[in-house]
């Protein structure tokens, strides 16, 4: 009796054993994998089956290490406290449903809330204890496709011209599986083709059961910490209630109330492409340097650039009084309100290099007293550094994805930026002459 009684316990204790084995197993490998992608399939589910969810709510976070400590909102102080977070390091909750939004979120500098109800946006900022509401002067006129129109898109065809388009600048690919707020997840994965770039990679969780991206993660090249992630930390897609997107100040609160103007003709044009109108309107394509230099006499030109970083065009923008000159009919309603806020000079812009290796430089003639509340500006920046650039003082902010760089010289404004080494935009920088 007692030698069967022991095997039985024998029998229950290996069973035991072998259940709570197989649980730690399950739990340390987590959901089961996902089946094998290609890129096109991907985007192909992304673009036919993510409008399948409607609502999205959850916990998230986002981190910004382009600065430090230090957030992009805060230079100079002009930015409330709340908002400035965002742009920073921080966490908080997400609620969106049918292109409405709420966000709460919590920073170092304080709370924030923001509320898109499809018709106005609301911030409250807990740190100004102020609540404000921003309204469109033309009221937004939000359109759900029909199945019909939907259906006369070929996703296939449109995704592979897609992945043509990028082959010159950067590759794309199914970087493995992974789980992300408990869910398993695709990680498509973009990564530029530029040799001398700082951008190392940009990767995209996509919730391989409802196709919606859950985190973006940016990198820098040789950097295997994110440089900026935002993601969800625990996600749920149940519908929503609407009364999470209704807003009420605070019991008092300072309330502000802002029309938001959009740019004439936004929405309006029927391409991209820019017509040429003559030699006193928008060009037509990119001009050589000798052409540029007879629309902005007052370009300045590098004299060396490093290697593999070749001359690709220039541009060069009218003045409000050249724009005035352009038959009506030659421009959108919005290119003709972007040169009408022009000063009386033009505007140049050089390129160099390609796809996220370039490098832009742009030049504008402007006077002391024109420059001065930049220059102002600008001095009350402290996450930037101080530079000279041939003998000009100029401030330079450099991160890990690309560097920027300003100074004033002969009477020109001029911005270097890329997202390239700080070497190869001070050796253009230092031989404009």
């Amino acid at each position: 009796m007692r030698r069967k009684t022991l095997t039985i316990i024998v029998a229950v204790a290996v069973v035991a054993a072998v259940l709570v084995i197989g649980v730690v197993t399950a739990a340390a490998q987590g959901p089961s994998s996902l089946p094998s992608i290609t890129v096109a399939q991907l985007l192909q589910n992304v673009a036919t089956k993510a409008h399948g969810t409607t609502a999205v709510s959850g916990d998230v976070a986002w981190t910004n290490d382009l600065l430090g400590s230090s957030s992009l909102l805060s230079l100079g102080n002009q930015t409330p406290g709340g908002l400035s977070s965002l742009l920073s390091s921080g966490s908080g909750r997400i609620w969106a449903q049918n292109g409405k939004v709420r966000l709460e979120s919590q920073g170092q500098n304080g709370d924030l809330v923001v509320v898109d109800n499809g018709a106005t946006v609301w911030t409250w900022d807990s740190m100004t204890s102020t609540a404000t509401q921003y309204r469109s002067a033309t009221p937004r006129r939000v359109r759900a496709a029909s199945p019909s129109q939907g259906a006369s898109i070929d996703p296939a065809t449109a995704i592979g011209k897609l992945i043509t388009r990028l082959a010159p600048t950067a590759r794309l690919s199914v970087g493995g599986q992974t789980t992300v707020a408990g869910r398993r997840v695709y990680t498509l994965v973009f990564t530029p083709t530029s040799p001398i770039t700082t951008l190392g990679s940009v990767r995209v969780a996509i919730d391989g059961h409802r196709w919606v991206p859950l985190r973006v993660q940016v990198f820098a090249r040789g950097d295997g910490t994110a440089v900026m992630s935002a993601g969800f930390k625990t996600v749920s897609f149940g519908k929503l209630s609407g009364s999470l997107f209704a807003f009420t100040p605070p019991s008092g609160a300072a309330v502000v109330h802002k029309t938001v103007k959009a740019p004439a003709g936004i929405g309006t044009a029927t391409g991209s492409r820019v017509r040429g109108v003559g030699a006193a309107g928008v060009q037509a394509g990119p001009l050589t340097l000798a052409q540029a230099k007879v629309r902005a006499p007052f370009l300045l030109t590098p004299t060396s650039v490093p290697a593999g970083v070749s001359f690709r065009g220039a541009l060069v923008t009218p003045s409000a009084s050249a724009a005035a000159k352009v038959p009506a009919a030659a421009l959108t309603p919005a290119q003709r309100s972007m040169l009408s806020a022009l000063g009386k000079h033009p505007a140049a812009a050089l390129v160099y290099g390609t796809g996220f290796g370039t490098v832009v430089v742009i030049e504008a003639r402007t006077t002391p007293a024109q420059d001065a509340p930049l220059q102002q500006r600008l001095g009350s920046v402290s996450a930037i550094g101080r530079a000279t650039v041939n003998g000009a003082p100029a401030v330079k902010l450099q991160t890990p994805l690309g560097t920027v760089v300003t100074f004033r010289q002969g009477g020109v404004r001029v911005v270097v930026a890329g997202l390239v080494p700080a070497s190869t935009v001070n050796q253009i920088a230092g031989s404009l002459r």
